[in-house]
């Protein structure tokens, strides 16, 4: 079941407004341009609006909840479930893989490149850079996350000095 939803991009904010349904039923939804094209990668970055077909997965991800028998016309804005995740990737020139880091954690892969391009849709010419990907995408990869976001590990051995 696919349903459509409308996107206005506000440049100056860096904000996306997400609307679904229409007259009385309509909600709609500020969330960061970040966000919204880590989570709806069909939506064509370079248009300041458009409409879109979606997967009610990805509005549930988006901060949307819908109802058991997921009717369309049955939406209520919630916070956001999830938060976007930031990786950073290098082509190791040994191995022509992929080396991926989990900014804020000690989690990190290695990817062949083909699987990377596909999953992360990040250019073949870019040798290192910067993603940020919903935690859908991360789980996709290999990374262990949560549903929430993820868990910050802190190093104990330089906590107990005194």
């Amino acid at each position: 079941m696919s349903i459509t939803l409308g996107f206005v991009r506000n440049r100056r904010e860096s904000n996306v407004i997400i609307t679904v349904g229409s007259g009385r039923t309509r909600q709609e939804l500020r969330v960061t341009s970040e966000l919204f094209f880590s989570i709806i990668p069909q939506a064509n970055p370079f248009l300041y609006g458009d409409t879109v077909e979606t997967t009610p997965a990805q509005l549930v991800e988006l901060g949307f909840e819908m109802d058991a028998e997921m009717k369309r016309e049955v939406f209520r804005v919630v916070r956001p479930l999830v938060t976007p995740a930031q990786v950073r990737y290098v082509l190791d020139p040994i191995t022509g893989n992929y080396i991926l880091r989990y900014v804020g954690t000690r989690q990190e892969l290695v990817i062949q490149p083909r699987a990377f391009w596909k999953i992360t849709g990040a250019s073949r010419r870019s040798p290192l850079g910067s993603l940020t990907l919903s935690m859908d995408v991360m789980s996709e990869l290999g990374f262990i996350v949560k549903k929430g976001g993820v868990r910050v590990e802190r190093n104990s051995k330089f906590a107990s000095y005194a």
